[in-house]
């Protein structure tokens, strides 16, 4: 994600990373050429690719930018690497963006078996 002027909006994606990656997630920031190609869409949708500055205009222009993620088709250099900070692991969104105050889906795909409070999610669905 580019570095916006909301933190949360920033760091959005660490939430839902902390379901899949357990241990302490770290903020790295990246300062890349403006022409550097780089691809840029909403999770849910084919990336497009474009440059790191239209890539950064893109989600900066969006009433809200949740969900939306640029990727950096080649190996990071270490010159490129301003800061590697800690932040805060409940930052953001779970499941989806805009989930709260939804009920979750209890279809096999959305809950897995194991998953925290799952049985009882799926009985709720299998009731409806």
């Amino acid at each position: 994600m580019p570095v916006l002027p909301s933190f949360t909006l920033t760091h959005q994606w660490t939430r839902e990373l902390r379901r899949w990656k357990p241990g302490v997630l770290v903020a790295v920031h990246l300062r890349l050429p403006d022409d550097e190609p780089v691809t840029v869409g909403h999770y849910g949708a084919a990336p497009e690719l474009v440059t790191a500055a239209a890539a950064a205009g893109r989600i900066a222009a969006l009433d809200d930018p949740r969900g939306h993620e640029v990727f950096v088709p080649r190996a990071v250099a270490v010159a490129e690497v301003r800061r590697v900070r800690d932040i805060p692991q409940g930052t953001g969104w779970r499941y989806v963006p805009g989930a709260h105050g939804r009920r979750p889906c209890g279809c096999p795909v959305c809950v897995v078996p194991g998953a925290y409070k799952g049985a009882a999610i799926r009985r709720r669905y299998a009731a409806l």
